[in-house]
């Protein structure tokens, strides 16, 4: 499932150049993560791209990831003595804390500016232009819940005398397999350009390894001695994903498993935590 993916196509490159040309412009960078993966789901180049301009890493669609995990990752990415908010993008829980969070690294950068201009940066679908839907008060930013979407820069005045520039996401080609499916199962990488059934089945395979509970109770299954693919039949018989003769729709039963964990209708779960 990992292997031939083209995910690097030209306009990500493109989107790099964008972003370094317009770092001078801006007070602060916002980096967004997804909660339930946030190593994944960081651009390892960012870094080296801004420099040592201000920042902070917003840990969002926290209320999809685990309290546990949450409580960890700030603790891993504070050490770095980098500040981290904890937001739900669609709720609105936490904004007040991303204002308090960048009036401090600002005042502690030495700027001095009423109108403070923010980049938002974070590879696609980690929900950056919900966030500055959400901090504007208004649908400004194309959103949607898919990767790739924002394609160009956007300025979108915002609440708190905050200007917000959104840009398009970079995913670059990942070596590491468990990277990749975790990008996968958030839905980082598009669907259509990977098999959807080794993907549930392998989303059932960790699923099973850090919430059986939850996925048993979610689906009303017994999962005790069967493998992933037997479990994702089981789940098909239990939805009604079969095809005439009884033959498993995979396809089908195979779109029900993402979309339940990715809307979280499996519990609040972190794929992955900092390492001990």
């Amino acid at each position: 499932m990992t292997e031939n993916v083209n995910w690097f196509p030209k306009h990500m490159k493109d989107s790099e150049d964008l972003l370094k040309k317009n770092l001078k412009a801006v007070n602060i960078v916002f980096e967004v993560l997804d909660a339930r993966a946030p190593l994944s789901s960081k651009d390892m180049n960012i870094d080296r791209i801004i420099g040592q301009k201000a920042k902070i890493v917003i840990l969002n669609k926290c209320d999809l990831s685990s309290d546990d995990g949450n409580k960890q990752w700030v603790s891993f990415f504070n050490k770095g003595d980098t500040e981290t908010a904890l937001v739900s993008a669609v709720t609105g829980d936490g904004l007040k804390n991303i204002t308090n969070l960048a009036r401090k690294v600002i005042t502690k950068a030495g700027i001095k500016s009423k109108s403070i201009r923010v980049m938002v940066a974070g590879i696609p679908n980690v929900g950056k232009s919900t966030l500055i839907n959400c901090m504007a008060g208004k649908k400004k930013a194309r959103a949607a819940n898919k990767p790739g979407v924002t394609r160009a820069k956007q300025w979108i005045d915002a609440k708190s005398q905050f200007e917000l520039l959104d840009t398009p996401g970079i995913l670059r080609p990942r070596e590491d397999k468990e990277t990749v499916l975790n990008l996968a199962f958030i839905g980082t990488i598009n669907d259509d350009v990977l098999d959807v059934g080794t993907l549930a089945s392998d989303l059932i395979e960790k699923l099973v390894g850090i919430v059986p509970e939850e996925l048993c109770a979610r689906f009303k299954i017994d999962i005790n001695d069967k493998t992933p693919l037997e479990i994702l039949e089981t789940i098909a018989a239990k939805r009604g994903c079969l095809m005439k003769g009884g033959m498993v729709d995979y396809i089908r039963v195979s779109g029900i498993v993402l979309s339940e964990f990715r809307k979280g209708r499996l519990g609040k779960i972190t794929l992955e935590y900092p390492a001990c």
